[in-house]
């Protein structure tokens, strides 16, 4: 008997936090769900979509017969861009089986300064930071300029523009206090590490947890290195993203993979991950986010998507990623006996 899989989506049709143009990176899920759909029917599997609204818990419940397992694409709840925790938290008070990150790892990895926080104690370089929940707080001494901006718990480079990297502290305040109004959160003030952004990828469990070769961006186009950052503008305003498998020393790789690995773990990620790092002109390594979920999209129809981009590195294809994804979180419910 094949699999019954239903696609869970948001439709991010209303503004609720940010600027109109954070709506922009919601839009190619329409684009994603159709391709899922066609490519695991085609490998037998029976699909059914549904839509993250507010009908959800209800919606779920008379489906919970019917379903093996949920691959979750959701990335927010309601028809907002908002409340992405709320949809594993309602398939977890369902005890229905999906892909991904928990609510819990969801919690704890969207708040980028206390994951830094958690893998610095557990060896992972990352850059001094400072959190300004007011705008009034003041400066520390030993944070030094270039410094970059960005909320603390946005993803897909909401929040992060080109002149998000400030070099004096009047910009800084300014950007500041702009980002408190805008996201209505606390901000992350980041030493800015000048250099390479390296990504690195993963996809399995503990202790089978498979780590792809590390892939590079390169940011064309830029005027300084100041702007050689995946900002909302490069990512997504229309200069497709230039990714490359990433030309690294053995030493540099293997570090990467220790960080990565011990990274996945203790943030208790599932599945599938990415973990972002910036390496200094000295090889120094520096940790920069933990992302849950990442994009498992296609690199055709105008599209993006790093960890696809990275396993394309070792031959597996978008179609094969996606259906690997789905095995690796059945497995892991039948080891744990949750079905």
């Amino acid at each position: 008997m094949p699999e019954s899989i239903l696609i869970l989506y948001n439709d991010a049709e209303r503004l609720e936090k940010g600027i109109p143009s954070d709506l922009i990176c919601e839009q190619e899920i329409k684009i994603i769900v159709p391709l899922m759909v066609q490519l695991l029917t085609s490998r037998g599997y029976n699909i059914n979509t549904l839509k993250a609204d507010y009908e959800l818990w209800e919606q779920l419940k008379l489906r919970k017969s019917t379903i093996d397992i949920v691959l979750n694409l959701a990335e927010a709840f309601g028809g907002g861009n908002t409340n992405e925790t709320v949809v594993p938290a309602i398939l977890e008070g369902l005890n229905i089986p999906f892909t991904g990150a928990s609510s819990h790892n969801m919690h704890f990895t969207m708040d980028k300064e206390k994951t830094n926080l958690v893998l610095n104690s557990y060896g992972i370089p990352v850059p001094p930071h400072q959190l300004f929940r007011s705008g009034s707080e003041v400066l520390q001494e030993g944070l030094r300029f270039p410094l970059i901006v960005k909320p603390v718990r946005e993803e897909a480079s909401i929040g992060i523009y080109q002149d998000s990297v400030i070099i004096d502290e009047a910009s800084l305040m300014v950007k500041i206090q702009e980002s408190l109004d805008r996201y209505n959160q606390p901000v992350l003030v980041e030493q800015f590490i000048s250099g390479r952004e390296i990504s690195v990828g993963m996809i399995g469990n503990p202790p089978d947890l498979h780590i792809f070769p590390p892939l590079e961006f390169l940011f064309e186009g830029t005027n300084s290195e100041l702007q050689q950052i995946r900002s909302y503008e490069y990512k997504w305003g229309g200069k497709k993203e230039k990714m490359v498998r990433a030309n690294l020393s053995p030493a540099i790789i293997e570090k990467l993979e220790i960080y990565s690995r011990k990274a996945f773990i203790v943030s208790e990620c599932r599945d599938y991950a990415r973990i972002d790092f910036r390496i200094d002109a000295q090889n120094n390594i520096y940790l920069l986010e933990v992302n849950y979920n990442p994009g498992i999209g296609p690199n055709t129809h105008g599209l993006n998507n790093t960890l696809t981009k990275m396993a394309s590195f070792e031959g597996v294809s978008f179609d094969d990623l996606v259906e690997k994804v789905v095995l690796i979180a059945l497995h892991r419910y039948n080891k744990n006996t949750i079905h």
